[in-house]
């Protein structure tokens, strides 16, 4: 009779270090997506000549078609272990187009804009809430951003080519959330903000998706992304936003 008693015990307490190792184990995450972004804002470059401050025309608007690759390589790797967990994502992008720019002194004259940007941010988290089909994480971290712009400028008297380069580093805290609506629909968002005047005057990134799980592996998302960032720098003085569509592909290991 003892014996049976102890191992019904055991049996009833055999559930108990299984569900404690499946919150202690870890997971990985990998997600490749294209992000379709729509530039719009105002980029200022000074030359670094004599004191001479060329202006790129304000409010520089491109479509799609006119800034070829915008977002050349994006993706984002979330690893995560029980509460805690580290979230990085990269994007490269590109704007290229044709506008009128004041040289200095200069008259308005043709010229080319070509302004490349890598864009990372690395936070660490904590799982504030978490359930079977919902889940709250608090975010915090490092946001980094490295821009390299060049200018083309054609005169009837002169050609002036000139560029300039900032790399600018920021906090930035944030929280995301995942809900499930279904057997294989759910909804994914995130917000970020960050700057707060260390190097940018501010910085701001919403994030909104819709998935949809095929298997425990795989699951697609496609949603929208909307990303800003005000800053002056050394030669560049940057207020510019990217938003757009977005579609992705996340492996989960």
């Amino acid at each position: 009779m003892r014996r049976i008693g102890i191992l019904a015990l055991l049996a009833a307490t055999a559930g108990l270090p299984a569900a404690a190792h499946a919150e202690d184990d870890w997971t990985v995450a990998i997600t490749p997506y294209v992000w379709i972004a729509f530039p719009t804002g105002d980029v200022s470059l000074a030359s670094g000549r004599g004191g001479s401050r060329p202006t790129v025309n304000p409010d520089v608007q491109v479509n799609f078609d006119d800034i070829g690759l915008s977002g050349a390589f994006t993706g984002s790797a979330d690893v995560r272990y029980g509460k805690f967990g580290v979230l990085g994502d990269l994007t490269y992008y590109e704007v290229e187009a044709d506008k009128d720019i004041a040289a200095g002194p200069l008259p308005d004259a043709d010229g080319k804009v070509t302004i490349s940007g890598t864009k990372g941010m690395i936070v660490g988290y904590w799982r504030a809430y978490e359930t079977d089909r919902a889940s709250v994480d608090i975010l915090g971290g490092a946001h980094y951003l490295g821009i390299d712009a060049d200018v083309a400028v054609s005169t009837p008297n002169r050609q002036i080519d000139f560029g300039a380069k900032e790399d600018l580093w920021d906090p930035v805290i944030g929280v995301r959330g995942k809900t499930m609506i279904g057997e294989h629909f759910g909804v994914i968002g995130l917000a970020a903000a960050g700057g707060f005047g260390v190097s940018s005057e501010s910085l701001y990134e919403v994030q909104a998706y819709l998935s949809y799980r095929f298997n425990d592996l795989i699951t697609a998302e496609a949603g929208y992304r909307f990303y800003s960032t005000k800053w002056e720098g050394d030669r560049i003085d940057y207020d510019a936003s990217f938003s757009g569509p977005l579609m992705g592909l996340t492996f989960t290991f």
